[in-house]
């Protein structure tokens, strides 16, 4: 199965940033329409229509929907925590949503926080994330190891008073490939994940653990992300918790020939953060302008 993971043209690479405006958009949307007492499933059927009516046609795992508490992670947190739950949003919730469409093979994924109406804990997490969006670029421009730049941020999560709960994500991921798969007249599913490019990941990953190839398509803390930056399309995704709050960001990391860069400026996590830094909501744009 041929899964491309760099080597991307400028024609390619505007289509993943069309693709990742697109799916910002719809959790930004669905952020802005959330209502007192919906649950986590119901907002995650909802995402899947939505993201379907868009042209998905698979998703690498289906939308995860976090509200309150279950946004930091907490306790022995497993792959089956992530699945929506019936519990209703209640006023103060911190909220993640987090989308990875596949759209004609191109997979994407991104995540949206904020909070559903006033907490000023999660206001202080999520602009304190803001940090590392600068220095995971600049890490990588400086040649620094994959484990040891995710261990540099666990370490600087850490001493904010945070927990890095992206070590409780599938894979410990501090971040993991964008791809293009082959589109296919068929599909299936794993427990939620896309089976062509979850089944991709694990043979690339188990791969690298035995040494056959230079680097697994998951970018943490361990061996197997023991080597200088690899080019590609990586998606970034530092999560912070503690106290009931979590917060987080992900967006795509272009690495060409060493050298990183953000695949678009100004993903909404940036337009909050500098709404924070003004002392301003930061709520979904679309509610906002009402």
């Amino acid at each position: 199965m041929l899964v491309r993971q760099s080597g991307f043209s400028e024609r390619e690479l505007a289509h993943f940033r069309t693709l990742q405006r697109r799916s910002f958009e719809i959790l930004e949307d669905t952020a802005a329409g959330l209502r007192e007492g919906q649950t986590e499933r119901e907002v995650g059927r909802a995402l899947v229509k939505r993201y379907r009516a868009a042209g998905a046609g698979s998703f690498f795992h289906l939308p995860v929907v976090l509200f309150g508490e279950r946004t930091a992670l907490p306790g022995k947190w497993r792959l089956g925590s992530f699945y929506p739950k019936d519990d209703g949003l209640r006023p103060g919730d911190a909220v993640i949503l987090d989308a990875s469409p596949l759209f004609d093979g191109y997979l994407v994924d991104t995540s949206y926080s904020f909070a559903f109406g006033e907490n000023a804990a999660h206001r202080k997490m999520m602009s304190e994330l803001a940090r590392f969006r600068t220095s995971v670029c600049d890490a990588v421009n400086e040649g620094h190891r994959f484990s040891a730049i995710a261990d540099d941020v666990a370490a600087e999560v850490t001493a904010l008073g945070y927990e890095p709960v992206h070590r409780k994500h599938p894979g410990n991921v501090l971040g993991h490939r964008a791809l293009k798969t082959p589109t296919l007249p068929f599909s299936w599913r794993l427990r939620g994940f896309d089976g062509p490019s979850l089944g991709w990941f694990l043979l690339m990953g188990r791969a690298a653990e035995a040494g056959l190839i230079r680097g697994a398509p998951t970018w943490n803390q361990r061996r197997t992300s023991d080597h200088a930056p690899l080019d590609g399309l990586w998606l970034v995704e530092p999560h912070a918790g503690g106290d009931g709050v979590g917060a987080k960001w992900e967006e795509i990391l272009v690495i060409e020939d060493g050298r990183a860069r953000w695949l678009d400026e100004a993903p909404p996590h940036v337009w909050q953060w500098q709404q924070i830094a003004a002392g301003n909501a930061y709520a979904p744009r679309t509610l906002s302008r009402e």
